[in-house]
């Protein structure tokens, strides 16, 4: 298992005090972390060092420490701007604060104590605790007002984290109740769940409250609504025997983020239990040392992240929430409490006296090291398909599944071109000895055609019937895949004559077309059948960087800062978008409705283009200047930018989605035409395949 595609470790913060509980922002720009001690519920771990910290991750240094504290949890507002702790002071006193995340300033103070969830626009936090310091009352349920910490209602008593509802003014308990959050009255309630452990969260729908009660040994689900009586309406009800085992704990239960998968903190093992039929999927085992187990859902529910390694040893582990798989894992160092930010993307671990970040990826589902350069790679569709890569004057064909080696080919010179057919059968390359190369994977039989200058670039047709090529030696060439005649000297069947090399091509849907772009700044479409220019060509004021085929237009970026398309029937440019520097890269979405380009900035720009008017969606910063782009069947667009993550971004949210992980910056990207795998080119001389799932 190569662990750093999964991770890497991208922060170590060393504090001076112990680190027990950590949290951080929803985007992790900020991290806070307190020392955690034995306190009133019996929680033990994070060192004997008090104090409380919070990390500019920007920085990896801490903003502020208040020293002296005792910290039982800590949860950020959702804006970010403040912090809310739970914390036991140098003389014994708990206490409830919201501070300002800079700064550490407070807002105010209250002697409570508890454990805290922020409601989803930041004006309500609730809590599961005590409202003073006698801590042998049963622990209920109370919310303050979050920007005075005024009380504004209790609740009844629970050992869960009250929920609130993301898109009414609604909050459920474990109690279980479920009550109107701005005036504190109950919808309904039960109230039988005194010091019983159970967990409570609003259904995937928001139509519904599903509870998972240790005492029941159920997980039911209540309508939102109470009959005549005032008494809740059950949906339905799942046996789960295993919840009988629950350890009492503050929140020893915790369902997933998809609700298919309920994690449970048992008195001698973790499980994580099937919300749909009451199965066990998955055992773990506690913490070896004592400390609390710490658990947190990754990628919407299908793997955890635990602070214990399966192996004995203590660190951090990824595991799989159904199956045995163990993802990744990092030992050897103590880890007594995890997050994890909004997007998934990385997570923070606290133990002894140190904070540690990582950065997660999604791996490669094959690989191949081709051992040199790789300056062109290219794919047929689908998983099942292959992958051809030219590193330098070597061919090296492989397996997009497994990375099994189907060919492997000297060219006498550097290859600048690299071509599959869509059925995967065929590979065509361009090399700087003026020859176009041809290999059938299947049979083995090849052909050769020849130009008289290096080709720059070659391309199949859809159907996969044609071959076009450019050349430096000013022409633009169409050929059969099947030709008759000499294999060694390919004809062609027809040759466009150019004023200046032809730097870019690609084939229009249906083969009915080909578009090239050439040194004199000129872009031209041209019969398939017969190589004549349908139009006049269309001129940029500087070099053309890139050039896309979409159904009935050709998109085009130039160094002049510019995006052109062309509408293919009538000649006429549609539009022009311009960029206030050069545009280097640019993709197309597979309905060609969506827009990408990049260029000299660290951006990427995501336009709409299916209107009269091009629309800028997003605007997205990246960490470098951008290498290349390719939009992927899911409809996320994968970002390679000239560092070592390349992120997949959502164009609707213009969020990131997914990342992958690479030693070294990706300098190509390329997919099959169902675009359902990403290759990428890493400049280690390793290509990379991804599969891309629909969304």
């Amino acid at each position: 298992m190569d662990e750093s595609e999964f991770f890497r470790v991208v922060l170590d913060a060393e504090l001076t005090h112990g680190v027990g509980r950590v949290a951080t922002t929803h985007d992790g720009r900020w991290i806070c972390a307190g020392a955690l001690t034995i306190g009133p519920f019996g929680v033990g771990g994070g060192g004997t060092v008090l104090g409380l910290s919070m990390i500019d991750t920007q920085t990896g240094l801490p903003a502020w420490t208040v020293p002296g504290l005792t910290c039982f949890d800590i949860v950020f507002a959702p804006d970010g701007a403040s912090v809310a702790v739970s914390v036991q002071d140098q003389d014994s006193r708990l206490r409830i604060c919201l501070l300002r995340t800079a700064t550490g300033e407070q807002i105010w103070t209250v002697d409570s104590f508890g454990y805290l969830t922020f409601g989803p626009d930041g004006t309500q936090l609730g809590v599961v605790g005590v409202r003073d310091q006698a801590l042998g009352e049963p622990s209920h349920v109370f919310v303050l007002d979050a920007a005075t910490g005024a009380l504004r209602y209790e609740l009844g008593n629970t050992v869960a984290r009250p929920r609130f509802h993301r898109e009414s003014p609604l909050m459920c308990t474990g109690s279980p109740s479920l009550v109107d959050a701005p005036t504190g009255a109950a919808r309904w309630e039960l109230d039988d769940h005194e010091n019983v452990p159970s967990a409570a969260v609003f259904s995937a729908a928001g139509d519904a409250v599903v509870v998972a009660s240790a005492g029941w040994a159920q997980i039911v689900t209540y309508e939102l609504r109470a009959d005549a009586d005032g008494a809740p309406i059950r949906r339905g009800v799942i046996d789960v025997p295993e919840l009988a085992s629950t350890k009492l704990w503050m929140d020893p239960l915790a369902f997933g983020p998809d609700l298919s998968t309920l994690m449970q903190i048992g008195t001698e093992q973790v499980a994580l239990l099937s919300v749909v039929d009451g199965s066990v999927r998955r055992l773990l085992p506690l913490p070896l040392t004592g400390k609390p187990f710490a658990g947190e859902f990754l990628s919407e529910g299908a793997q955890l992240a635990v602070n214990v390694t399966l192996t004995g040893c203590v660190g951090i582990s990824v595991v799989e929430t159904t199956g045995e798989a163990l993802v990744w894992s990092d030992p050897g160092r103590d880890v007594s409490h995890l997050a994890v930010t909004d997007d998934g993307s990385r997570i923070v671990t606290g133990g002894e006296s140190s904070v540690r970040v990582y950065e997660l990826g999604t791996p490669a589902r094959s690989r191949r090291d081709c051992q040199a350069r790789i300056a062109a790679v290219a794919a047929s569709d689908g998983p099942a398909g292959i992958v051809a890569a030219a590193a330098e004057s070597r061919l090296v064909v492989f397996r997009a599944g497994g990375g099994e080696l189907m060919l492997e080919r000297v060219h006498p010179g550097p290859i600048g071109a690299v071509a599959v057919s869509p059925d995967g059968h065929s590979v065509v390359t361009g090399s700087s000895d003026g020859r176009v190369r041809h290999f059938d994977t299947l049979t083995g039989a090849r052909w050769t055609a020849r130009h008289t200058g290096p080709v720059n670039a070659v391309a199949f047709s859809d159907n996969g019937t044609r071959v076009a090529t450019a050349s430096a030696d000013r022409t633009a060439r169409l050929f059969d895949r099947v030709p008759s005649g000499d294999l060694e000297d390919v004809g062609a069947l027809w040759s466009h004559p150019h004023p200046l090399a032809v730097t870019h091509l690609a084939i229009g849907p249906g083969g009915a077309w080909v578009a090239t772009a050439a040194l004199d700044r000129k872009v031209r479409i041209l019969s398939a059948t017969t190589g004549t220019e349908l139009h006049p060509p269309f001129e940029h004021d500087a070099k053309i960087r890139a050039l896309r085929a979409g159904a009935g237009i050709v998109v085009t970026a130039s160094e002049d800062g510019s995006t052109v398309a062309i509408d293919v029937a009538t000649g006429q440019r549609r539009w022009r978008i311009e960029h206030p520097g050069s545009v280097t890269v640019l993709a197309l979405s597979a309905d060609a409705t969506l827009l990408a380009t990049a260029g000299t900035a660290n951006t990427v720009d995501i336009w709409r283009i299916d209107g009269d008017q091009q629309v800028l969606v997003h605007r997205i910063p990246t960490r470098a200047a951008v290498n290349d782009l390719v939009f992927a069947a899911s409809g996320g667009l994968v970002v390679s930018a000239d560092d070592s993550v390349v992120a997949v971004i959502d164009p609707v949210t213009g969020r990131e989605i997914d990342r992958f992980l690479h030693p070294m910056p990706m300098s190509h990207l390329a997919s099959g035409r169902d675009r359902q795998i990403v290759v990428g080119a890493c400049t280690d001389n390793v290509a990379r395949v991804y599969e891309m799932g629909q969304r």
